[in-house]
This record gives structure tokens, sequence and C-alpha cells, in this order.
């Protein structure tokens, strides 16, 4: 049953999520051919400080919400679920309406740093922090009832509205310059954030118009306390992340240019990274959140109730790796065509530094898969001032890896990719330690080399049939997914049976 809900809650996720990934690509590409790889390399800096913004806003707030609502329920303490909402929203409408105040004073100083001809799209933040804290605080409330459905049409809503009005209003201003461009970009952001509030605002005013609950100063003082408890370190711990790109957004032009390039290719080089590359090699890490998101309150609501659902961690992990490692590999073995087809204009020096970002960064996908999945273990298990610390340790080595070494001539862009894969490791490690005195789970060595050697003979076929001239790059790149699929399924069939023993059971009742 609960594991059953767990599948559906995922699948939920899953499914908007790469709806979600195909708008934002979908985005992605006519905006890149609009302001071109020097203005996505703009986008993406500014980018780059509202994720850590928002972060800092709302970070941790689906997350504790959710950990919080489930626990109470498992105690049957449901009286505390509506003080937990009030003050989340309180807080983060809050923390983003400083934040955005503060990206109204000093945007064009930070602005003027970067190299970026106007700060109009820092004075926005001041609209869309409160709006993103307020879809974080509802995101995490539906989120603790386990329903997964609010979540999942709010975030295709957003990026709907995303691109119709942000591609809009990005053709609009470019016509006056590049940083104008970007400007209508995140005034279409702004304008998406509010529709997918106004429906999550609506559907919970519908679910709860009948709940009025009072406290007294001393219990609400008591569920304060333990909300920002949780509420603090996550947020603190999920911004860590956002803080470093931050750094690497202010910092990576100038180290560039040190190790040798000039400023526009040194932009080009990481708005390729971070805007093309990354908006495709990204694509994977729906799955790890749609796993996570939906295990994370089933979790907690079992160690509420002394239960610590071995089960479902291990059936959890099991879906994870076997979903995202073919998927990572797959997007980078038919990525070539896919360049060569959604940017014509990208130079083959490009295309063939595009493919190794792909390539090697697909192994940081991986290894950030498992340290959301870790991470996600210990919030579960209410350790929530441990995960603050290891994720602030990844994070130091992060950025003074990625400081050191992108002024190193021979490794340069490629420094954000090591300093990930460093970064995650660490953290991931550290988890492991922590959590091996908590919870107990297990994966057999054998189930995982199975899925390590599917994944690697299905980057091969796929990769050499997309790379053949036999039809269009499009049909070639259709059928080699679908040969890919199919090899993948066939050299993990045995891991499957593993995974599903009672439809195993029901198929060799019928042979019978």
């Amino acid at each position: 049953m609960v594991f059953s809900r767990l599948k559906s809650g995922a699948f939920i996720l899953l499914i908007s999520g790469i709806i979600c990934k195909f708008l934002g690509a979908f985005f992605r590409l006519p905006l890149t051919n609009m302001l071109g790889i020097e203005g996505i390399g703009i986008f993406q800096l500014v980018m780059s400080l509202y994720s850590c913004a928002l972060v800092l806003t709302s970070g941790g707030v689906s997350a504790s919400l959710s950990k919080l609502i489930s626990s109470a329920r498992a105690n049957e303490r449901t009286e505390k679920i509506s003080h937990y909402f009030k003050q989340a929203l309180f807080t983060s409408v809050g923390i983003g309406l400083i934040i955005g105040l503060i990206f109204i004073i000093f945007g064009r100083y930070i602005a003027f740093f970067q190299n970026i001809a106007s700060a109009s799209s820092y004075y926005l933040f001041v609209l869309m922090l409160p709006l993103g804290a307020g879809l974080a605080t509802l995101r995490g409330f539906f989120q603790g009832y386990q329903n997964m459905l609010p979540t999942a049409i709010s975030q295709v809503v957003e990026q709907v509205f995303k691109f119709i009005f942000g591609l809009l209003f990005a053709y609009y201003f470019s016509k006056i310059g590049l940083a104008e461009g970007v400007f209508g970009a995140f005034l279409g952001v702004t304008i998406s954030e509010a529709v997918a509030l106004l429906y999550l605002v609506i559907h919970y005013s519908i679910k709860n118009k009948n709940k009025k609950e009072v406290y007294s100063r001393e219990y609400s003082r008591i569920l304060r306390k333990e909300f920002n408890s949780a509420l603090f370190p996550l947020t603190f711990s999920a911004a860590v992340l956002p803080i470093v790109n931050a750094f690497e957004g202010l910092v990576i032009i100038p180290r560039l240019m040190h190790g040798g390039l000039t400023s526009q290719v040194a932009t080009e080089l990481y708005g390729l990274q971070a805007g093309v590359v990354g908006a495709l090699l990204n694509f994977p890490l729906i799955i790890s959140i749609a796993v996570t998101t939906s295990l994370l309150p089933n979790i907690s609501y079992h160690i509420s109730r002394g239960d610590g659902g071995k089960r479902i961690i291990e059936n959890g992990l099991k879906i994870l790796l076997y979903l995202i490692l073919p998927t990572t590999f797959g997007i980078v073995a038919i990525s070539k065509p896919v360049f060569a087809f959604m940017y014509s204009d990208m130079t083959s020096s490009m295309q063939a530094v595009a493919f190794n970002l792909m390539f090697y960064g697909a192994f940081s996908i991986i290894f950030t898969a498992i340290m959301q999945f870790v991470v996600m273990l210990l919030q579960a298990n209410g350790e929530f001032n441990y995960i603050l610390l290891i994720t602030v340790l990844g994070g130091i080595v992060k950025a003074g890896l990625s400081f050191s070494l992108a002024s190193v001539s021979s490794i340069n862009i490629y420094a954000i990719l090591l300093s990930n894969i460093a970064m995650t490791t660490i953290v991931c490690l550290l988890g492991l330690y922590r959590l091996k005195h908590i919870v107990s789970f297990s994966l057999p060595f054998m189930q995982i080399l199975t899925l390590i050697f599917g994944t690697f003979l299905m980057y091969l076929a796929v990769y050499t049939f997309v790379a053949s001239s036999y039809f269009s790059p499009i049909v070639n790149i259709i059928l080699g997914i679908f040969i890919g699929v199919i090899i993948y399924l066939v050299l993990t069939i045995s891991y499957l049976i593993k995974l599903f023993p009672k439809y195993r059971t029901k198929v060799f009742k019928k042979a019978k």
C-alpha cells in the first residue's frame, strides 16, 4: 500500500518533471537563438544569483513542511499542521522581501562587477522571491499529505506561462539590448510564478476553507521552535550549492580570463556549460527529485511510527538507479546530433566542447542524484544539523576547486564539473557514514553491476547508431532512443524481476 503510494507519487512528479524539462528546453532553444551564446551567458549569470536568493528564501520550506506534517499525521497531532504552514509562509515570504530589497539597492553594483550592461533583471527579485516562497510553502504543505498532484500541476502551469511570456518579453526587449532581453525573460518568469501561486492558493482555500485552529501562546512558541529547528538548517544546507554556483557566476569569467581566454570566449564557455549543456544534462535529475520528494514524507511517517521503512528505502534507491543511469548516458549518446539540430549557429569546435562537457558531466549528475537520496534519508531521520555540516564542507571544497582550477588553461570550464564531483562525493561518503548508525538498507553488488553493464552497452549502441548516416538526424535520434530502451530492458530484466517480486509470482502462476 505504502510502496504503491510512493510509486504513484514519484510517477506523478516524474511525468510533470519531464513535461517541465521539455518546456524548459523549448524555452532555452529559442531564447538562446534570440539572445545568442553571450546573451544566454548573461541570463545564467543572473539566474545563478536568483537561484541562490530563492534557496535562501525558501530552500528548506518544502522539505521541512513535508517532514513535519507527515510526522504530525503519523503521531495523530494534526492540530500542529496549520501552525507549521503559517509559520513557514510568514518566514519565507518575509525573508524573500528583505533579500529582494537588498538586490534593488546593490543590483547595479553586482551587474557592474559581472560586466552586465543593465541591472534591471535584479530589480525583479523583489517580486520573484516572495512569489517563489509562497509556491514552496504550498507545495510542501501538500507533499506532507503525500499528495503530489498540486505540486505537479503548479510546476507545469509555471513552465507553460514562462514559455509564453518569457519568450514574448525577451523578444520585445532584446531589440534594445542583450541585458534588456534577459530582463524580458525574467519578467516572464515573474508572471509564471504569480499564475502558479494563484492556482495553489485556490486549491488550498478549497481544501481548508472550514479549518480554524487556536493555540495558546506557549504552545505556539513550542511549535515555532520545532519548525525553526528543521527549517533553518535545511534552508542553509540547501543554499550551499546555489551560493557556490553564485560564487562561480561571479568569479568564473575573471578566472577563465586569467587562464588566457578572452572575455567573450569565457562568457560563451560559461553560457555553453550552464545554459546549453546544463539545460540538457540536468534533465535526468527530475528522476531523483521525483523519487526523493515522494519518498521523504513516506520515510518520515514510518520513522515517526517506530518503523524505519527499510524496504521502501531499498526499493526507492533501486528505482532511482534503474532510471537515472540509462537516462543520463542515453542523453549523452544522442547529444551531438541534438546540438547540431537545435543550435545550428554553434561552431563545430563549440559542439565538440559541448559533447565533452556532456560526457564528463554525466558522472557529476549520477553523483548528484545519489547525494540527493542520501540527504533525503538524513532529512527523514531529523539529522538537519549534520546535513548542514557536510554540505558546507562539500561546498567549500567545490568553491575552492572551481576558483583554482578554472584558471588552469588545460582545465578551464571543466573545473565546474570536477569540483561538483568532488563535492557530491564528500557529501555522499559522510552521509552514508552517518546513516549506517541510524538506518539499515543495502543494494547487492551484482544488481549494481547489472545496471552498469546494461547502461554501458546501451550507450555504445545508441552513440554508434546516431552517428551513422542511415537516415536523417531526427530519425536516427528517435530510432536510437528506441534501440537503447530495448537493449537496456533486455539486459536488466533480472533486475526488474527482483525489484517487483509480486509481479513475478503472478506471471509464474499464470504460466502454470
